[in-house]
């Protein structure tokens, strides 16, 4: 039987002395057990909330509408009901959102945000399946790309940390305990660094690798492509300035990136004649020259060290002299 919570405070009460005294062993005993019957009871109370929210948000996802209806049902609660506002205060608020910000484009930004939560909430409570997720990942930005012609005027909302947003907040799991991982789906380079890419980083996964880098390169400039064309107008450039810059900047960064990791992976002499390549592409980038000092730290790292051979042959061994000159 476990002892009362009284008993154990009890145990555990300083004298009246007030002298310094250690644990005992009954109580570190008794304080463990406590411990992890509070985990255990703090685990289930997570596990019930996390599992209310996921069928709330599994329910909303299904199509615009709910999504919508499930955006104001938890604003009424986070920014009105737990505030003690009035419900005309909501009503008019409801209102301006109706005439200003409520478009088809919102809506469909706003089951995205969902359905990037519902990842973030398994992740938190998988977190032994964390390498397993970035196929899923990968998977919900595809599909944000593809809608991006309906997102138009609302994309913002994907890079808005989902643990921040009303649904999060309303439902409790605003404060879940996770790290290293997205807070939004448009986080391209922390989706990457810190999901994608470690999960892939082994001689067998090279392929996986590869395609996992390449497929980062095309995000990033689809990004950049669909949502920050030039404006309208005669004299049009082809391109606008952000899309410029990354074609003339980062796009070459990242192909030197993906090299190097390829080559550090194991793919050392393919991606030596590429990243050979490239330097002669791309001679005045401003980090020409930071690339070749990589490329040559890499390739000495991996030189191997002088033959030694023949050098025990020329040693003669104490005494040896000796015997011969007798």
């Amino acid at each position: 039987m476990k002892p009362p919570v009284l008993f154990l405070l009890a145990l555990l009460s300083v004298p009246v002395s007030g002298e310094p005294e250690k644990l005992s062993a009954l109580d570190v005993q008794l304080l463990l057990e406590k411990l992890k019957e509070v985990r255990e009871g703090s685990q289930k109370l997570i596990g019930a909330r996390y599992s209310t929210a996921h069928s709330a948000f599994r329910a909303a996802i299904q199509n615009d509408s709910a999504a919508h209806a499930l955006f104001l049902d938890c604003t009424e609660k986070v920014q009105f009901e737990d505030k003690q506002k009035s419900g005309s205060d909501f009503r008019d608020w409801k209102r301006r959102h109706k005439e200003r910000t409520d478009t088809p484009a919102f809506r469909r930004a706003l089951r995205h945000q969902l359905n990037w939560l519902l990842l973030t909430l398994q992740a938190a409570s998988e977190p032994e399946k964390r390498d397993e997720m970035w196929v899923k990942a990968l998977d919900h930005i595809d599909t944000i790309f593809k809608d991006a012609e309906d997102l138009e005027g609302s994309q913002q909302l994907l890079r808005q940390n989902v643990l921040g947003t009303v649904f999060a907040e309303a439902y409790s799991v605003d404060n879940i305990d996770i790290t290293d991982w997205p807070g939004s789906p448009l986080q391209l380079e922390a989706v990457y660094e810190g999901l994608v890419l470690p999960s892939l980083r082994r001689v067998k996964t090279l392929g996986q690798l590869e395609q996992a880098w390449d497929k980062r390169i095309l995000h990033e400039g689809t990004l950049i492509e669909i949502w920050d064309k030039p404006k309208k107008g005669l004299g049009r450039p082809e391109h606008s300035a952000p899309m410029e810059k990354f074609l003339e900047v980062r796009r070459p960064q990242l192909e030197w990136k993906k090299e190097m990791d390829l080559f550090n992976v194991g793919d050392q002499k393919k991606a030596s004649l590429r990243m050979l390549k490239h330097l002669e592409t791309y001679p005045s980038h401003r980090d020409a020259a930071t690339w070749i000092a990589e490329f040559q730290a890499a390739v000495k790292g991996q030189a191997a060290p002088p033959s030694q051979e023949g050098s025990d042959e020329d040693e003669v061994e104490p005494g040896a002299e000796e015997e011969s000159a007798s």
